[in-house]
């Protein structure tokens, strides 16, 4: 049987903290206003909130598209990342989320080509990156991503992360932030104990509980990372994403171990430290990471700007690919 292995069920990516928090201030759920609601009142001015959405959304495209550059960035512990880059232009890292290569972003991959130089990796563990026994901690991961824009000879690049990316790059901007020119946050939190939490049933469905093989855990997983109303209209791309996971299916140690990193993540004391100008994009209709979560970063960071995506679910960037990077390339300039 197959299963990621995590930890109790009502515990599924609780925040350590939030654990600690919830026995005196009770559990953090969805429909509850997201805490530090008077902090987001106060900065509402600076965080200049947008809207966007579209009718006519065009279908992801995959597989991978095609590269320019194929690069191989040595890690911590000898690790060897694999790193595609395509186009030219202003530097564009892009950092995969829990579970994710880099195919992940293919469906935004040929717009941004357009005009930026893109960089993303495989983290390890995960597609054609190598292994490491070790566990994972958000200060490593972050430390990876640094190491590929080494490999790639560049100094400072726009930074954008989804999900578990989106962790990760809070990190690298807070950690070596005269290498993160812009800072872009898709779909994730400060984490800790502000985090705004997922409905229990969502966080089960998305980390696959139960399931006897990765592709029935990738599906179940699909009923929560897209809008209700995408799965019916597009079930053919979530097909389509769901084989393409299969080909470089997660094993349930490297899950565990980028989990783990997850539930100890927690920079919202550290994040009005941030300089670099920020863009928080976030689905409306996200059920893994419920929309608070963007309020509190864009609350955060100092004059953060919010990006909403009407509609949309958790991978919002594959829902809606053209709102999505004319969004990003907007802000990039």
């Amino acid at each position: 049987m197959f299963d990621p292995g995590v930890v109790d069920d009502h515990d599924l990516l609780a925040p350590v903290e939030a654990q600690r928090s919830r026995e005196v201030e009770g559990v953090l759920t969805s429909d509850r206003r997201p805490p530090g609601g008077d902090v987001i009142a106060r900065n509402e001015e600076a965080r200049h909130a947008h809207s966007v959405g579209s009718g006519d959304r065009r279908v992801p495209c995959l597989p991978w598209p095609a590269v320019v550059e194929q690069v191989r960035a040595l890690a911590a512990g000898g690790i060897e990342l694999a790193v595609s880059i395509d186009g030219d232009g202003t530097d564009l890292l892009l950092i995969p989320g829990l579970g994710a290569s880099r195919s992940v972003y293919a469906p935004m991959v040929p717009a941004l080509s357009e005009r930026c130089r893109v960089i993303v990796f495989d983290p390890r563990g995960v597609g054609e990156s190598g292994v490491t026994d070790s566990p994972y901690t958000m200060a490593q991961l972050a430390g990876d991503a640094v190491d590929v824009l080494d490999a790639c000879a560049v100094e400072r690049a726009a930074v954008f992360g989804a999900s578990m990316g989106g962790m990760v790059a809070q990190h690298v901007a807070l950690g070596w932030p005269d290498r993160v020119a812009r800072l872009l946050l898709g779909c994730t939190s400060a984490g800790g104990a502000h985090v705004v939490r997922a409905d229990p049933e969502a966080t089960r469905a998305l980390l696959g509980k139960g399931a006897r093989t990765p592709e029935e855990a990738y599906r179940r997983a699909c009923t929560v990372l897209y809008s209700a109303a995408f799965q019916r209209a597009h079930d053919d791309v979530i097909e389509a994403q769901i084989r393409e996971r299969a080909r470089h299916p997660v094993g349930p140690r490297v899950f565990r171990a980028q989990y783990e990193a997850v539930r100890h993540h927690d920079t919202y004391d550290e994040l009005p430290r941030l300089r670099m100008p920020t863009l928080v994009l976030h689905g409306t209709e996200d059920a893994v990471m419920p929309p608070g979560n963007a309020e509190i970063l864009a609350g955060r960071i100092p004059d953060a700007r919010l990006q909403w995506f009407r509609g949309c679910g958790h991978l919002f960037f594959h829902e809606d690919p053209p709102a999505a990077t004319a969004a990003i390339a907007e802000f990039l300039g």
